[in-house]
């Protein structure tokens, strides 16, 4: 039991690092091919009536996966989300509603 708790304490923790995914929205001909993307990503969505299926995958294999998923018989067409080019700060975009708002009421 000693030569075991020993071994435990030797190892070294590693630290946990957050990898950068991105969304890819993958369009296909039919539903039987969505099983396949598993390999490319994490399958998070698919929907079987409009032929799609949401993807997430690493940031650094992007453009490698991108170009292996165009090439597939039943891809019809990827696109990537684009949320980390959108600005998420919705405070500054509600106080400038309720500028616009109350402008318009004292207007009238």
């Amino acid at each position: 039991m000693d030569d075991i708790m020993e071994s435990i304490e030797k190892k070294e923790i590693r630290p946990l690092f957050i990898k950068e995914r991105i969304a890819v929205y993958v369009y296909c001909y039919s539903y039987k091919g969505t099983r396949q993307l598993s390999k490319f990503g994490d399958v998070i969505y698919t929907s079987q009536k409009s032929n799609y299926s949401l993807l997430y995958i690493n940031n650094e294999n992007l453009s490698d996966l991108l170009s292996k998923l165009k090439d597939l018989k039943f891809v019809k067409k990827v696109r990537v989300g684009h949320i980390k080019e959108l600005d998420q700060n919705f405070s500054e975009a509600f106080a400038q509603t309720n500028l616009a708002v109350k402008e318009e009421i004292e207007r009238l």
